[in-house]
């Protein structure tokens, strides 16, 4: 073989490499995203909903939260009979309405605050769901009192990326998600009535409702 046929074999072999090397460079740019880890089997994932959630962690972390909140709850020792019964039929008529969330204009907000006030749910019926909170990602329940505002507000703080608070009054009950702010932590949503934000710096919180309604308001973190 002469000098010139040596020279381009070793220009064809660095260019295979090359291309080889760039393939595999692409594929790492291009491959999706570790998957989520919830607290199901994603194998064996069926609704959309669940889909959604091994898709995205921060859904899987909320999964995650509900499912030992839900456990514990259910497996403790102030839960029995009826009650457990109760509970146990509550949280498949809950899974059935998060898998409706494929329904929704914003699917993936939809399965958030679905499980955001399952979480709030759990953590204000059943005194046992708070028996561990070292162990989870959730906080509460809190009081949120406000003045001029004509009922208690019960509030939930859910560690999650990012974070989510849960807030219920009378009969309704919504979750926001924290947003940027210049300070302070700020947390925003929509509900069926509008928009809502809090506002919160230490125990210090505003919290703004639809129609432009504000109060100013005390986190209560004893007791």
């Amino acid at each position: 073989m002469g000098n010139r046929d040596k020279e381009r074999e070793l220009n064809s072999h660095w260019q295979y490499r090359s291309f080889i090397g760039l393939g595999f460079l692409f594929a790492i740019a291009v491959s999706p995203a570790q998957a989520a880890s919830p607290s199901f089997d994603c194998a064996k994932a069926e609704s959309s909903a669940e889909k959604l959630v091994c898709s995205d962690e921060q859904l899987a972390a909320l999964d995650r939260e509900t499912a030992r909140l839900y456990g514990l709850a259910v497996k403790g020792p102030q839960v029995s009979g009826e009650r457990k019964n109760h509970l146990k039929a509550y949280q498949r008529g809950w899974i059935k309405g998060r898998d409706e969330c494929w329904k929704a204009p914003d699917k993936r907000a939809c399965v958030r605050d679905s499980y955001a006030i399952r979480i709030y749910e759990l953590r204000q019926g059943y005194a046992d769901a708070r028996s561990q909170d070292a162990k989870g990602i959730s906080k509460g329940l809190l009081a949120l009192e406000c003045d001029g505002f004509d009922a208690g507000i019960g509030i939930a703080f859910i560690s999650s990326d990012p974070s989510v608070a849960a807030l219920g009054w009378k009969d309704q009950k919504i979750a926001l998600e924290q947003v940027v702010s210049a300070s302070g932590t700020k947390y925003a949503g929509k509900s069926f009535d509008g928009s809502y934000n809090l506002s919160t710096k230490g125990n210090e919180a505003t919290f703004e409702m639809p129609e432009g309604k504000s109060f100013k308001c005390q986190i209560q973190t004893g007791g």
